[in-house]
């Protein structure tokens, strides 16, 4: 089953009192606009990024045991977590999950969604597909988990880390920003009549987020 099959994915969603989510992904595949910023990282460059969280966590790979944990929560994630490999979360001293996150190589591009339009290179990972579980949100585990991933990306002999978050994000943009990242590529995705129109526009170098000054 690949990511975009959601015939397991909604009657989870629908289950789990998510009737509304699901609605709202019809209305929006029907007519809607979205953009994205594409954000990148240089792994080769020493980083000045060192994000602490206010609670001690640590980062370890999914487990068969955390899927059902994590459909509860959040069950539009049910079809990565059987799909894709390298999901990684972040648990605290209970185990507890605090994040969860995808690091992915160009060898399952054929497992992204096409839509998507992006195509990872062999020297590009992409972090994709972040969550912070609420009760964990506001203590700074985003940016940490985040830069753990990309440290874990130059290990694998990544050139380059990749993420992409939604403009009107601001505070997963600033989570990005606190683990190194920096504006790459502008997205802009268009729906109509259940087909997808996106296109990539590269920004100047050095393109600051539109909330820094």
């Amino acid at each position: 089953m690949k990511w975009t099959d959601l015939t397991e994915t909604i009657p989870n969603m629908i289950a789990n009192g998510q009737a509304t989510t699901v609605l709202k992904l019809g209305v929006e595949r029907v007519y809607s606009n979205r953009v994205d910023h594409l954000l990148r990282r240089d792994l080769y460059l020493p980083s000045s990024y060192n994000p602490e969280p206010r609670v001690p966590i640590r980062i370890r790979e999914l487990r068969e045991a955390d899927i059902v944990r994590i459909a509860e929560h959040i069950p539009e994630r049910l079809a990565g977590m059987k799909e894709l490999r390298t999901c990684y979360l972040a648990v605290n001293e209970q185990d507890e999950i605090c994040y969860m996150q995808w690091l992915v190589d160009s060898s399952q591009n054929h497992l992204r969604p096409r839509r998507m339009g992006l195509v990872l290179r062999p020297d590009e990972m992409l972090l994709e597909w972040a969550y912070t579980f609420e009760k964990f949100r506001g203590l700074g585990i985003m940016s940490y988990a985040m830069a753990e991933l990309a440290a874990m990306a130059a290990k694998f002999g990544a050139r380059w880390a990749l993420t992409i978050v939604e403009h009107s994000n601001v505070a997963s943009l600033k989570g990005c920003r606190n683990a190194g990242f920096r504006p790459y590529k502008l997205r802009e995705e268009r729906w109509r009549a259940m087909r997808t129109v996106q296109t990539y526009t590269l920004l100047p170098e050095n393109s600051k987020y539109s909330f820094e000054t």
